[in-house]
């Protein structure tokens, strides 16, 4: 989880918001969310995904094989280059 929060926060700081202002948009104390930020609570997915979207971020779930190419769109790099797989063989 802490790569989310890292994300989070690295978000609420790019929209030069403090942690009391956004817990004031989210209905929390500004404690929770230092908690939340630092690891030292989980929070609820309600809170996670108000979170983002407070932040004008969109919380979805990608297939894990799409995630280098999300990265790389993302980001605008270049797409990452596919690499040869082998058609699975039908049992028959």
């Amino acid at each position: 989880m802490s790569n989310m929060t890292d994300q989070l926060k690295a978000a609420r700081r790019a929209k030069g918001l403090k942690q009391a202002e956004l817990g004031k948009k989210l209905g929390l104390p500004q404690s929770h969310v230092s908690k939340i930020e630092q690891g030292s609570t989980d929070p609820r997915l309600s809170t996670i995904v108000d979170w983002a979207r407070v932040l004008d971020l969109e919380p979805m779930l990608i297939p894990r094989q799409m995630v280098s190419r999300i990265r790389a769109l993302v980001n605008g790099e270049p797409e990452p280059e596919r690499r040869w797989q082998p058609d699975e063989e039908s049992e028959s």
